[in-house]
């Protein structure tokens, strides 16, 4: 992909959020007119990163806290202008999205990191990831979490995003078929997928996952204006969060029932690892958003979006409405 298709891409989520900001002046404002307690709340892939909501949803811990949450999925080029633009009032976003629309103007506040590291392996089937100069490497788009781990494994091997060619497929679905397929030539993946990528012949040739690299694959944003308004509500929906994360890494049938259920998997062991993983490995008992989860997407997205580096990146982070870990 050339840097010029990435900087039009860039250009095109600034636009966007640019006119949700200009819809927002005209009184959108991101109140929620179906009544304080009432959310919508965006989501942008159907991945394991998102269980805790879905426990929070499902479970009646929302409801238990006097909120009327819905949960809609957004594409994650979508998200960020329906928050600033209150369609929705709070949104699961990746630390990606966060930075470049907040460099377009989005006065926002991260409040939660639900994925506070990168959890991708890179699969493919070379013996020298030399030989992915030009191949096919599929990602969900051009500005997506996916994508800047992509980046950020590419660079590991000593390879650009010029010399591959990298395939904007839309989702991660998408994404984990088109490689059993044979119809891009690499990816990155993350469990339950990784045991039929695994069972097609590919190997991972980078470990993100391992390396303990900061980033917010996925936590909860919210404009400025709604926190200042609405604080009673977010700490509300913090406490519900917190309470579904505890019951994700205490109740692996439970958790398993609503994996199978969201992203249609049948198989065992592939929900057992996805399980284990999610709830043992990478999900923290409090989810709290960091200038260092913000900082990788700004370091890889800085050479064709530059407005991202001129962001204060500590006012973007707000861990006030999480309760400590008890």
């Amino acid at each position: 992909m050339k840097s010029g298709t990435a900087r039009s891409r860039a250009a095109a989520v600034l636009i966007a959020a640019a006119a949700a900001l200009a819809a927002t002046a005209c009184g959108g404002g991101g109140s929620g007119d179906s009544g304080a307690n009432t959310l919508t709340v965006s989501f942008s892939q159907v991945v394991a990163d998102e269980l805790p909501l879905w426990i929070a949803a499902e479970a009646g811990l929302f409801k238990a806290q006097g909120l009327d949450v819905k949960l809609v999925s957004l594409s994650s080029s979508d998200g960020f202008p329906a928050l600033v633009s209150g369609q929705t009032q709070l949104a699961s976003i990746g630390a990606s999205e966060m930075v470049s629309g907040a460099a377009a103007g989005g006065a926002v506040s991260y409040l939660a990191t639900l994925t506070p590291r990168f959890p991708y392996e890179l699969f493919a089937k070379v013996s020298d990831p030399q030989q992915l100069r030009g191949k096919r490497i599929g990602v969900t788009s051009t500005s997506g979490s996916l994508y800047i781990a992509t980046l950020e494994a590419l660079k590991q091997v000593g390879l650009g995003p010029t010399d591959v060619q990298l395939t904007p497929l839309g989702s991660v679905t998408n994404v984990n078929n088109a490689l059993v397929a044979g119809t891009i030539d690499a990816a990155l993946s993350h469990p339950p997928a990784t045991t039929q990528i695994e069972a097609a012949g590919f190997r991972s040739i980078v470990d993100l996952a391992k390396q303990n690299i900061p980033t917010s694959n996925v936590g909860i944003a919210a404009t400025n204006d709604y926190v200042k308004g609405h604080g009673d509500q977010i700490r509300r929906f913090m406490v519900a969060l917190q309470q579904a994360i505890k019951r994700e890494k205490s109740d692996e049938a439970y958790s398993s029932q609503l994996l199978s259920a969201h992203l249609r998997v049948t198989d065992p062991k592939a929900l057992h690892e996805t399980w284990d993983y999610y709830a043992n490995e990478l999900l923290p008992d409090v989810p709290t958003p960091t200038v260092a989860q913000l900082q990788t997407s700004v370091t890889e997205l800085g050479p064709t979006l530059p407005a991202v580096k001129g962001l204060d990146l500590a006012t973007l982070v707000n861990p006030s409405f999480l309760a400590p870990a008890s």
